[in-house]
């Protein structure tokens, strides 16, 4: 009986001994959205192989719980359930549970995106996925309010402890199966002549999906959606007699993106999408990757339709991304948060009547109402709406500026910031910085760029590999992505200052991330997954950036001495098409571009 106790105090102690290990991971994770859950009611795991290696040795599901600093819904969730005692108690007696901050860990996300989307029509943030001990997923959804997402956990308790043999036999039979459907990725051929017609179809596509009356794609929630309208401006830029339907399209949507609130018009700054057709609710957070894709679009944009404010746009959003998301030593931050340190959303971009006759004089606040800027009716808080924008007067901006700055100077509460510091986002910062200065008066915008382009060097790559996180090299998972977008702003540097040293690292990262992401003929996006099943893909989408592979393969084509094995396989490369390309090109674009800019038969 004595054994017997003290084997059970033993068991006891090291549970809790594993439970503060944990706990402390947690307050001690460099991420900040990890850091925000560490006090939750649920005991958190950090992904890794220990989660597995556990859910095995008990047999138990893992709730795998994905999101990241600025997103609202994640914020909502963590407080109507993650907090709460009952739901940390079910949770933590008959599930593993682990938080996955989605910026680490990007290629985990994207797969269970996948799978969500396939399950449940559309997937987003927080996203949550069961997965077995041997890593399969068997259920997910988004956000769900606290009283049903109980509902969901008693369910899936009692139907794992019935059937979990059944259950763990379906996850895998249907993941390896959706994982590896040759018959949609399988890679067809089209003679060269032919090629125009993919290209067609895709713009048919896009032009299907494009809303011609208030801009952007889509009927409802409207995101930049960047990739798809960076090739049709390309497109523009290459052919003066394209269709005036798709002219004024991509005009219309740069126009109301700057002049409607996706922008922020006092502290500038793109938000992540609206949730309605006119461009009117944003969600407020802020991310690098849509500012610095943002500004560059802009600035291309100008140079297509001159002194028509677009590369104030763009130098606007510079500025924002100074002011608010760049660290002391010089690299760019992740994101500001959609809602404050009191929970509340877009708190810092909300204006009340009263807050404004604080800090305005009354020659100045009639002025904002005669120009629309405050609403007729202002007796609830309200956003301000453009104050200098396109189309502005030479007088509007000299009045308004004055009133911009002394909103700007309001002690008003602002947006957490989420100090990671990634290799892919900050060089999508150095090209738009590279594009910048073409448009800037201020001399030390180059210095900017030579600031930001050392930062990268020293803190994004080592020993000729990158490093997503910077100064957390085993907190994150480094992807493809990370190596095509530090790669190609290398060759961007190398080609706006002929610098022969960023010119060679660039080939150099090129080199290696085809020797690590390029297998068997097929595209990987990390090294190391604990999820199976990833074969890889021929030709790798749009997403929210532009495909990887297109970004990667672009790099060889603009350097100067590109090394001639690596040319050859990225000229072959070019050629590739897939079932699914030619059925959904939209998601596409940038691959169907590249072949038009870059292949013999289409020059």
């Amino acid at each position: 009986m004595f054994k017997i106790l003290i084997r059970v105090l033993t068991i006891l102690m090291l549970a809790l001994s594993s439970q503060l290990v944990v706990a402390q991971d947690m307050k001690d994770h460099p991420s900040p959205y990890l850091r925000l859950h560490a006090d939750d009611s649920v005991d958190w795991q950090v992904w890794g192989k220990a989660v597995l290696d556990r859910a095995k040795a008990e047999n138990k599901l893992v709730f795998l719980s994905i999101g990241y600093f600025s997103c609202h819904w994640c914020h909502v969730m963590q407080k109507e359930s993650y907090q709460d005692k009952q739901i940390g108690e079910r949770l933590n007696e008959h599930f593993i549970a682990v938080k996955v901050d989605r910026e680490l860990r990007p290629e985990l996300d994207r797969r269970m995106i996948r799978f969500v989307e396939a399950v449940r029509g559309q997937a987003g943030w927080p996203l949550n996925v069961f997965i077995t001990p041997d890593g399969y997923p068997v259920t997910g959804f988004t956000y769900l309010p606290r009283d049903s997402f109980y509902d969901v956990l008693s369910q899936l308790q009692q139907e794992w402890q019935q059937r979990h043999g059944e259950i763990k036999a379906a996850a895998r039979e249907y993941f390896e199966q959706t994982e590896t459907d040759e018959q949609r990725s399988a890679l067809v051929t089209l003679p060269d002549e032919h090629f125009d017609k993919v290209m067609d179809a895709f713009i048919s596509q896009a032009m299907m999906m494009a809303d011609e009356l208030q801009g952007g794609f889509g009927s409802t929630t409207k995101f930049p959606s960047y990739p798809q309208i960076n090739v049709l401006l390309q497109l523009i830029e290459s052919d003066p007699d394209i269709d005036s339907d798709l002219l004024h399209f991509v005009r219309l949507t740069l126009d109301v993106m700057a002049s409607r609130h996706l922008m922020d018009h006092v502290n500038n700054g793109f938000f992540r999408y609206v949730t309605d057709p006119d461009w009117q609710t944003p969600h407020f957070e802020k991310m690098l990757y849509d500012n610095a894709q943002l500004a560059a679009l802009y600035f291309d944009a100008e140079r297509i339709w001159p002194k028509q404010g677009y590369a104030d746009i763009g130098l606007r959003t510079i500025e924002f991304m100074s002011d608010f998301l760049e660290d002391e030593d010089g690299g760019f931050n992740a994101s500001l948060s959609a809602v404050d340190e009191q929970n509340v959303e877009g708190a810092a971009y909300y204006w009340t009547l009263s807050e404004l006759e604080q800090v305005l004089n009354d020659r100045e606040l009639e002025t904002l109402k005669k120009q629309g800027a405050v609403p007729a009716d202002s007796s609830q808080s309200f956003q301000i709406k453009p104050l200098i924008g396109l189309g502005s007067s030479a007088q509007q901006v000299d009045t308004n500026r004055a009133v911009l700055n002394k909103l700007r100077d309001a002690q008003k509460p602002w947006m957490p910031v989420d100090n990671k510091r990634l290799a892919s986002w900050n060089a999508l910062v150095l090209k738009a910085l590279l594009k910048a200065e073409a448009f800037s008066e201020d001399e030390k915008m180059a210095q900017k760029s030579d600031r930001l382009y050392r930062y990268i060097i020293n803190n994004f790559i080592d020993n000729e590999k990158v490093i997503r996180f910077a100064g957390q090299s085993q907190a994150a998972e480094t992807t493809l992505a990370d190596y095509a977008q530090v790669a190609h702003a290398l060759q961007a540097y190398a080609n706006a200052r002929n610098d022969k040293q960023a010119e060679k690292m660039a080939q150099l990262l090129v080199k290696q991330a085809f020797s690590s992401y390029y297998r068997n003929g097929r595209w990987i996006q990390n090294t190391n997954s604990l999820i199976p099943g990833d074969m890889g893909e021929w030709i790798l989408t749009d997403r929210v950036l532009q495909s990887p592979v297109s970004v990667l393969l672009e790099t060889v084509f603009i350097t100067t001495e590109p090394d001639p094995v690596i040319k050859k396989q990225a000229a072959t490369l070019l050629t590739r098409l897939t079932r699914d390309l030619l059925e959904v090109p939209y998601h596409y674009g940038s691959a169907i571009m590249l072949r038009k800019k870059y292949h013999p038969s289409t020059q």
